[in-house]
């Protein structure tokens, strides 16, 4: 199987080389969790490899989320200049319509060479939907045709809790190829931030809950070390 390293400390450990190539992966957790840090990261770490990529933001600004992840990760210095490059890009569409994110990623793939996409988020997309059947409908139209291109997508969604006990799934768990849950535990009068690879089509990964932390020059997974 073709992989493509995320280049996240720990996570590709944890993935046995890397993500799938050319898969979809959902980044699932509640607010805090630190899911717009590990898609940013994932497409900076790719830019810096030669590969590059598109952050698609259904809710921040274009210049409000490169702000934001300048101040997350202040020791990414060369942020500014990979975008100037176009080899990091970040875009907010005028609309919530899955098929004109699926075209704008086609043509940044034919036009920019682009290799890795993060949509943030999928629940901003399900919310434009009134009827639910539509919803399934045309999320399961989006990822047969995302299969078929030659990019590698991270894509965030947001859950209702933020702890592991309180999971709950809904019909992107199903469709995805892979999901990785993040959560916030509270241990005495502090919260640890967690991670579960929960699902990966087609490769055998770790399935421990480790801790991590977003730091200023990157996100460190602590694979082999335990929550409790």
């Amino acid at each position: 199987m073709d992989r493509i390293k995320t280049g996240i400390s720990g996570l590709d450990e944890m993935l046995n080389g890397g993500l799938p190539k050319n898969k979809h992966v959902a980044i699932n957790g509640g607010p805090g969790c630190g899911k717009s840090s590990f898609t940013f990261e994932f497409l900076y770490r790719g830019a810096t490899f030669g590969e590059n990529g598109i952050y698609i933001s259904l809710e921040e600004t274009e210049e409000g989320m490169a702000e934001n992840m300048k101040n997350t990760f202040s020791e990414f210095r060369d942020i500014d200049i990979l975008m100037e490059e176009k080899k990091l890009q970040i875009t907010k569409p005028d609309k919530f319509e899955l098929e004109e994110i699926a075209e704008l990623i086609e043509c940044q793939i034919t036009d920019n060479d682009v290799k890795r996409v993060a949509i943030d988020s999928a629940t901003m997309i399900k919310f434009s939907f009134e009827d639910n059947i539509k919803y399934r409908q045309t999320l399961f139209e989006f990822f047969s045709l995302l299969r078929t291109l030659d990019c590698t997508v991270m894509m965030t969604l947001e859950s209702m809790n933020a702890r592991k006990e309180q999971l709950t799934f809904d019909v992107e768990h199903f469709v995805m190829d892979g999901i990785i849950n993040l959560y916030n535990h509270e241990q005495g009068d502090r919260r640890i931030r967690a991670l579960e690879i929960f699902k990966m089509r087609g490769t055998d990964h770790s399935r421990e809950l480790v801790p991590f932390k977003v730091l200023p020059d990157g996100i460190k997974i602590y694979a082999g070390e335990h929550v409790f």
